[in-house]
């Protein structure tokens, strides 16, 4: 029997562990699993976090980074914005049935759409959804996005690197332009869009429009902590090498980095500084601490006042 699921939690780390969890439970059914994030950023399995967010942005915003299980390219999510996701055996998957729940919900708001070939659903040639999968043990989730009154100006600053130069052997994502349903019309809201696509789902898979809330007292995902770790989050980002440029007290600095499962393995320091700092014992020092952007400014920063204080 099909099964609609809707999340009562907005913590995008519970609700990324959950959807793995109704994914390792999937059976012949499809069941379709419905979700809301405050403020973050999900990226691919194989992404970068630093190739494709502004972390320090993050951070002064509370914009939480989130990996997923599943490729493609980066996302922001916040309350403006619908995540839904298809469950059910790979060998019974139909993504072409999926995609007509989705076109079908949102033609009982008013809203017509089209499908891209790059795995987007547009509205007036711009994007508003974009789909990922993910395969394993011989099940799939298909999932994707509705943004339906999004803050466009914390995605876009959320989802721009800080960094002036970055060679990275991960995924990069696709710019794309991007548009709100609330703009198009309709008067669609977050809770309208979640009750047009439990009804879609139900009219096409023959089950009633009752939903199963879950939240962290109903469901304790076991692979919570995991999604939670650093270790996920940035260790799983491909190598990269990063070379930036910043204006620091003692002088400008130009910084180059190798970065290896998000730790420092190589790092150089070059500076126009009139103090002659040695930074041979910093660069040496920081081989293998985990790669964070303001953190090596400060401790920069201390280490060559310090060098100062003793000349």
């Amino acid at each position: 029997m099909s099964r609609i699921y809707v999340s009562g939690e907005t913590d995008p780390y519970f609700n990324v562990a959950a959807e793995y969890q109704l994914f390792m439970e999937a059976g012949p059914d499809t069941r379709l699993f419905l979700w809301r994030n405050r403020p973050s950023v999900i990226i691919g399995r194989n992404q970068n976090v630093f190739a494709e967010c502004d972390t320090e942005f993050l951070r002064r915003h509370g914009i939480s980074p989130v990996r997923r299980f599943s490729g493609g390219g980066a996302v922001y999510h916040d309350l403006g914005n619908v995540n839904y996701t298809f469950l059910s055996r790979e060998e019974d998957a139909d993504t072409g049935r999926y995609l007509k729940v989705i076109r079908d919900a949102l033609l009982s708001v008013g809203v017509e759409c089209s499908f891209s070939g790059r795995n987007d659903l547009l509205a007036g040639g711009r994007k508003f959804s974009g789909q990922a999968y993910y395969a394993d043990h011989g099940n799939l989730l298909w999932h994707g996005t509705l943004m339906i009154d999004v803050d466009l100006g914390m995605l876009t600053g959320a989802l721009k690197p800080s960094f002036l130069k970055l060679s990275s052997k991960g995924i990069d994502s696709v710019s794309s332009r991007v548009v709100n349903l609330s703009d198009i019309g309709g008067g669609i809201t977050p809770e309208k869009a979640i009750g047009a696509v439990t009804g879609a789902f139900a009219a096409e898979y023959g089950t009633d429009t009752s939903v199963r809330q879950i939240d962290g007292g109903s469901m304790r995902p076991s692979i919570l902590g995991k999604i939670r770790s650093d270790d996920w989050i940035y260790g799983q980002s491909p190598d990269f090498e990063v070379n930036f440029d910043r204006r620091l007290s003692f002088g400008n600095v130009g910084i180059s980095a190798d970065i290896s499962g998000g730790r420092i393995s190589r790092l150089k320091i070059y500076t126009d500084s009139l103090a002659a700092i040695d930074f041979t014992h910093f660069e040496r020092e920081s081989a293998g601490l985990p790669f964070d952007e303001k953190l090596l400014i400060t401790r920069l920063e201390e280490f060559a006042e310090k060098c100062v204080e003793i000349k």
